[in-house]
């Protein structure tokens, strides 16, 4: 005989689902809304507003390097958290290493 799945089963995973979506959504939000600051002039107190209401200042007297945007508000300074907030919403462009020695192409003698 066949078992019927019970209808908490089914809402639990529902609810579970949603609740995944939804912390996507927000995990994407943020560097849009950061790069939307770019827009504003750079190295202006405006600027920096846009950056402080996304992600809120909460100055430490000891903050040490960034390893992720959330962590410029820990700088007081005002220079300095819009110098981090710069340093993760900007683009770097780098250019990619090209080794000689295996990018040269191989020439193969014509036969006649």
């Amino acid at each position: 005989m066949l078992r019927k799945p019970k209808l908490v089963t089914f809402s639990a995973a529902i609810m579970v689902i949603r609740m995944l979506s939804a912390a996507a959504t927000m995990a994407q939000t943020p560097p849009q809304k950061m790069k939307d600051c770019l827009l504003i002039e750079d190295l202006t107190k405006e600027r920096l507003d846009c950056f402080d209401a996304i992600v809120p200042p909460e100055p430490h007297p000891t903050a040490k390097k960034a390893k992720s945007v959330s962590d410029c508000r820990f700088f007081k300074e005002e220079d300095q958290r819009l110098s981090c907030y710069n340093d993760f919403v900007a683009v770097q462009k780098k250019s990619p290493k090209v080794n000689k020695s295996s990018t040269a192409p191989k020439t193969v003698p014509a036969s006649k």
